[in-house]
């Protein structure tokens, strides 16, 4: 477990309850489009096993996101329940040992704009090279979130391609930015 006081924020790992949390991300219009490839159409328990089986056994790390309960610090007020914010996940590339990973976050959109975003993607890319020995962390974000792009940006990540009229969203195609940072120029920014 790890807290993020700047912005009350802990990251945990996976519980089985957070599957109904991811599945309404899945299944909300305006935040599917942003995160997933496929079809935002009702997905229903073949889906949530999937969730289950890539987190359980492929990620390299997986972290949901929550709200520090208050009072969680020994404090006499009354303790409340910490609440979902979403989701980053490291996900290991196939050449293992070529130490590259896939970065991927996604928070609920009641949480968009507070900088949770910058936080914990600054804390993941962190991790990663220091107690992960990564070389290199790898994303794919589509043109379309422009939010997303400039948290990337400003955490270090840099554009290195484009998939051309990969993604198809409201009625029109849109690009893939594939954006990536280097362990040294991660070094090199702090």
């Amino acid at each position: 477990m790890f807290d993020l006081p700047k912005n009350g924020l802990r990251l945990r790992a996976f519980r089985v309850g957070d599957l109904d949390d991811i599945m309404c991300m899945e299944n909300d219009k305006d935040m599917a489009p942003l995160m997933f490839q496929h079809f935002t159409v009702p997905k229903g328990e073949e889906r949530r096993q999937s969730w289950k089986d890539g987190i359980e056994n492929h990620a390299e790390m997986w972290c949901t996101i929550e709200t520090i309960p208050q009072g969680s610090a020994g404090d006499e007020k009354e303790e409340k329940n910490p609440e979902f914010v979403g989701f980053a996940a490291l996900w290991p590339m196939k050449e293992r040992g070529e130490r590259i990973t896939t970065f991927a976050i996604g928070l609920v959109k009641e949480f968009w704009g507070r900088g949770y975003g910058t936080e914990v993607t600054r804390f993941m890319v962190g991790y990663a090279f220091q107690h992960l020995n990564m070389h290199r962390i790898t994303l794919g974000v589509f043109q379309g979130n422009g939010r997303a792009i400039a948290v990337y940006q400003k955490c270090g990540f840099v554009v290195e391609a484009n998939q051309r009229k990969a993604h198809w969203v409201n009625g029109d195609w849109e690009d893939v930015v594939i954006m990536g940072i280097l362990r040294e120029d991660w070094i090199n920014s702090r």
